[in-house]
């Protein structure tokens, strides 16, 4: 029977006076059954030590779900994995949190558990509804989707965290976009007095060499080398850097000193651009380097 309908408010333990509960693996506490799948970020094992910071702070932002559970307990390896597989295909929508009850006897007790598995939703500092028994994952499903709780597309997921516009990454992005589009004179304005002592001022340097080709007189007509870099530049402006950076190997082939090295230059802010950590680019890398050394 949910909480919520057994009368939440004289639960014992409701206003959370245990005090200290930590989320921490304890060597030797969890059995393999349930080590062997724990997604690391979204669930933890808990102990009483730290509750005020790692349930009811972490509560305020997302849910966290105690599963109340003991290695002798049949139903517990039943129903472990399938809470787990649900954190897991969840991305972050609420927290697992794992509660040996033997371990863990006085956290059991103002939670008043009386049989386990038990479960506790935690939101918002305080316990607001809870199963008991191994549920199958369809009820599972359920119970989160009554409390507001629904999956974290992946792409949602994935998407960083919100960069400061006014920060130097921030900067870079612009400069990035600016140069995409082939603004070169917009890129360089977000370059300007971009901080030494930044992580990412080496890419900003490459980026600022690169905008070099972005602004020279190339005619598809010149010599080999020249025209190459030409065409490269108009793949690049219509939204294809790898047959841009196709053209810039052909121009390397053709003369690798043409203007100093512009091809060089040329290809660096094209690895900006696509992502200078994309494995595809590595082959691209190795055949520049031959042609160059």
């Amino acid at each position: 029977m949910p909480l919520g309908e057994a009368g939440l408010d004289g639960w014992p333990g409701a206003q959370f006076r245990v005090g200290r509960v930590t989320i921490a693996v304890i060597d030797g506490a969890m059995p393999d059954f349930y080590r062997a799948c724990m997604p690391a970020s979204f669930v933890s094992n808990i102990s009483a030590a730290a509750f005020q910071k790692d349930v009811v702070e972490r509560s305020m932002k997302t849910p966290v779900l105690l599963d109340f559970w003991a290695a002798w307990c049949g139903p517990c390896r039943t129903l472990g994995p399938v809470l787990e597989k649900l954190a897991e295909q969840y991305h972050g929508a609420f927290h697992l949190g794992k509660v040996d009850a033997d371990r863990e006897a006085e956290l059991a007790q103002a939670f008043g558990v009386q049989g386990i598995p038990f479960c506790v939703l935690v939101a918002g500092g305080r316990p607001v509804d809870g199963f008991q028994g191994a549920l199958p994952a369809a009820e599972v499903k359920n119970f989160l989707r009554r409390n507001g709780i629904e999956p974290v597309t992946e792409q949602e997921a994935d998407e960083p965290p919100a960069v400061d516009p006014q920060s130097p990454a921030g900067r870079l992005q612009r400069a990035l976009r600016a140069a995409g589009r082939g603004d070169a004179v917009a890129a360089r304005a977000e370059l300007e007095g971009f901080p030494e002592e930044d992580a990412s001022f080496d890419q900003a340097q490459r980026l600022r060499s690169g905008l070099e080709w972005l602004d020279a007189t190339l005619s598809p007509k010149g010599t080999p080398a020249e025209a190459r870099l030409a065409t490269a530049r108009a793949q690049l402006l219509q939204g294809n850097p790898h047959g841009a950076m196709d053209h810039i190997l052909e121009s390397v082939a053709a003369d690798k000193g043409f203007r100093e090295g512009l091809a060089r230059k040329a290809m660096l802010l094209c690895f900006l651009l696509v992502g200078e950590e994309r494995e595809e680019l590595d082959g691209i890398r190795r055949r520049l380097a031959t042609l160059l050394y």
